[in-house]
């Protein structure tokens, strides 16, 4: 087995204790089924493998591991920068990690995204939209955001059906907007929705 890289590797003393006291500013959010938490570099293995092949095709473009860290570091900065940022969902009875879902501002965003990303083994089972659903209400009503959207690949269903069922609709307008190389489908998120 080859050793890890450094900079995937956890710190310890002063550096781990400074991390954790950050990490616990995050807030938690609790669904009936899950935790969403403050993302931690031991999350990164499961990040990693939903973002190179095969599960990274409607990432983007699939990426290498190296590649695969840049992303894991734009999804945590926002919380220093913005306040807000990426959370780990994890099951609530096994922590085992089931994705990723961020209020997010990433380069050519022209508004906060809502974004999820969720491993192979929870596809299907409703994980996505339970999260996202708490990563909206606790958009629009603790942080009070003015708007909210989710850029989804047209080609990917799943996030589609995901999408739909959190009662976003397709905004053309904004979807005029994107470059051509960017085309995508957006979809807007209501306040009515969040209960």
């Amino acid at each position: 087995m080859s050793a890890r890289a450094f900079h995937e590797t956890p710190s310890s003393g002063v550096t781990a204790e400074f991390a954790a006291r950050m990490q616990g500013m995050i807030p938690v959010l609790e669904t009936k089924r899950l935790i969403l938490r403050a993302p931690k570099i031991e999350d990164f293995d499961a990040f990693a493998e939903m973002l190179t092949p095969p599960r990274g095709k409607y990432y983007g473009n699939t990426q290498t591991r190296e590649e695969a860290w840049g992303e894991f570091m734009q999804l945590t900065g926002p919380w220093l920068l913005r306040g807000y940022g990426a959370w780990v969902a994890t099951h609530r009875d096994s922590a085992e990690v089931v994705g990723f879902f961020q209020i997010g501002a990433e380069p050519g965003d022209w508004e906060p995204e809502l974004g999820w990303l969720v491993s192979q083994d929870a596809e299907g089972k409703g994980y996505a939209t339970e999260a996202a659903k708490a990563v909206r209400s606790h958009a629009f009503g603790t942080l009070g955001l003015a708007s909210l959207v989710s850029y989804v690949d047209f080609e990917n269903k799943r996030s589609v059906r995901v999408a739909e069922r959190l009662g976003a609709t397709r905004d053309a307008e904004a979807e005029a907007w994107l470059p051509e190389h960017e085309a995508c489908c957006v979809y807007r998120h209501s306040k009515e929705e969040v209960q």
